[in-house]
């Protein structure tokens, strides 16, 4: 087996420890395939993914950083920036790693949904509505799309066309002047 390859495995088996949730032995193999390998984005990646989900995020975003340096071209990277900062509650840095995600790749529509939904949250309803309406363009029926937009509407007043999107797009609604079933 080449030394690519058995790295790769290493790599599948990290990822597993991290879903499992067994950080400790994770974060042990990772720092040392860093060291071993730094110009590898990877790695500096997943240490990124695994310091936000033990809340150290201080550590995540210096990973983060690292894997935008070694590959500043991966919308990915920003869009895991991004989720981390989302975590964080900053809303511009999350906002800012979003539009650069779209600046990479104008096709991940869940950097239009996070960028429709920061908006949303800080009032901007006409910013919001546009991001959400991009989302809906790249696939109609991408359900997380078709759901934020239903909530978002029905959150703004608009009830009757939020429910009736519900029901045309996803069909989990049934309403009648008299009814309101949710399936």
């Amino acid at each position: 087996m080449s030394k690519e390859n058995i790295v790769s495995e290493k790599l599948k088996s990290i990822i597993n420890l991290i879903n499992k949730n067994d950080f400790t032995e994770a974060e042990t193999a990772l720092i040392k395939i860093v060291g071993e390998k730094d110009n590898d984005f990877y790695p500096h990646q997943l240490l990124g993914i695994l310091y936000s989900k033990t809340g150290e995020f201080e550590k995540a975003k210096k990973h983060f950083e690292n894997s935008i340096k070694i590959s500043p071209k991966n919308p990915g990277l920003y869009f895991d920036l991004g989720l981390m900062y989302q975590l964080l509650n900053d809303d511009q840095k999350t906002l800012d790693c979003f539009l650069k995600v779209i600046e990479l790749n104008p096709n991940i529509i869940d950097a239009y949904l996070n960028i429709a939904n920061i908006y949303d949250k800080q009032k901007k309803t006409v910013e919001a509505n546009k991001f959400f309406q991009k989302a809906l363009s790249l696939k109609k029926d991408y359900l997380p799309s078709n759901k934020a937009y239903s909530y978002f509407l029905i959150k703004h007043g608009q009830i009757t066309k939020g429910l009736s999107y519900q029901y045309k797009h996803l069909g989990i609604i049934q309403f009648n002047k008299e009814n309101l079933k949710i399936i």
